[in-house]
């Protein structure tokens, strides 16, 4: 048995290996490929205009460029794994990003100063490495906000890709100073959005819940609970009366008074809720 675990563990060792080898290969392949097509784009752009320029040292200036974004790849990956897996606000997540450009951007002009400024300094008429990184931080802001803001969505879409389904859950999460309160889902009559957060609405008022609305719903009990609104999640069983307003859109009534919108797009659940009933 001991052995079987060793070797699921170096196999799992040896595929997580393999993983990295493939996305760093993908990497490089996806930077090569989008240096070749800038630098086509040059060439071509330049050969239209009545000045041609050689394709192989503009070819090879353009990878050099994409090298460092190729090794800056991988940090940034990792950098925003580290912010996503934090439950942090929306407001101080774009702040770090907002940081994590000028950081990026610093980055990617001092490397290439460093390793590229004997190739690239103009016959001499770039007197230093520190200059060279000026003169390309200016021209090249808006280019690597844009590449920086490509590298930033594609790993947020590949790392929420990657976090399994939440379980269903059979309490909530309340934000209280200095603990952490469970709301049994019995007492929740509907949950509403707010902001960044969610209110769980009970008998006894509502309660601020550390989870966002859309995260909810995928937590709850889909027999139990069904989102209604883009900005309310109700208790099925707390309904007491659904009224149609026409267009597809009706008002729901609680059993506490309560009365919510039901959206058409989200209609589906309680008509299914009503059939079963």
């Amino acid at each position: 048995m001991a052995e079987r675990a060793a070797f699921g563990g170096q196999r799992a060792a040896v595929d997580a290996g393999a993983r990295r080898l493939r996305l760093a290969l993908a990497v490089l392949l996806i930077w090569a490929l989008i240096a070749f097509a800038l630098a086509l784009q040059g060439y071509l752009t330049a050969r239209s205009a009545g000045r041609p320029q050689d394709w192989w040292p503009s070819f090879g200036y353009s990878l050099a460029i994409f090298s460092i974004w190729a090794a800056l790849t991988w940090p940034m990956l990792l950098a925003v794994r580290w912010i996503e897996a934090r439950a942090l606000g929306a407001a101080l997540r774009a702040l770090l990003y907002a940081a994590g450009l000028a950081v990026v951007a610093a980055a990617h002009v001092g490397l290439f100063a460093a390793l590229y400024w004997p190739l690239y300094n103009d016959g001499g008429r770039i007197a230093s490495r520190w200059a060279m990184g000026e003169i390309m931080f200016v021209r090249n802001l808006g280019t690597n906000a844009i590449l920086y803001a490509v590298v930033v969505l594609a790993s947020r879409w590949s790392h929420r890709r990657e976090q399994p389904a939440p379980a269903a859950v059979g309490h909530l999460r309340a934000r209280r100073r200095g603990g952490v309160r469970l709301v049994a889902l019995d007492e929740v009559e509907w949950i509403g959005a707010a902001g960044n957060h969610a209110e769980a609405h009970t008998a006894s008022g509502a309660i601020l819940l550390d989870d966002p609305l859309a995260r909810l719903e995928q937590m709850l009990p889909a027999n139990a609970f069904a989102r209604v609104h883009r900005g309310a999640i109700v208790r099925l069983d707390r309904i007491a009366e659904l009224r149609s307003l026409g267009r597809g859109d009706a008002e729901i009534r609680l059993r506490s008074g309560h009365r919510l919108r039901l959206s058409r797009r989200y209609r589906t659940a309680i008509s299914a809720w009503l059939s079963g009933r």
